[in-house]
């Protein structure tokens, strides 16, 4: 293999990876957006903490993945910030994602 068709590969598998992320991003978006137009819609705060779940849960991690790959694509990144502080960040986020589901189940309907 040669290194420009290895930089080629690399390309390819970077923007592949890239298009789904965006989608799975879209998608997202497209659900927090309807669980919150529930929220305005009924003014129900159950509503409203599962709209900020999904979104710590999805797309935060999400677009954290997006800026620092194409941030590491760009300019050198030390390995810690992909290795440490990346996942460090994506799970703080899950974490606080799934807190927000767990209190929209069991706070008391309005």
């Amino acid at each position: 293999m040669t290194a420009s068709n290895a930089t080629s590969t690399l390309s390819f598998d970077y923007l592949t990876l890239l298009s789904v992320t965006l989608i799975a991003i879209g998608l997202s978006l497209f659900i927090v957006f309807q669980a919150y137009r529930g929220y305005r819609h009924h003014e129900s705060r159950r509503m409203l903490f599962l709209a900020l779940g999904l979104f710590l849960l999805t797309i935060v991690p999400f677009s954290l993945a997006v800026v620092v790959d194409s941030l590491a694509q760009v300019a050198t990144l030390e390995p810690r910030v992909t290795s440490y502080y990346l996942p460090l960040f994506s799970r703080l986020s899950e974490v606080s994602g799934l807190g927000c589901l767990l209190y929209s189940l069991l706070i008391d309907a309005e």
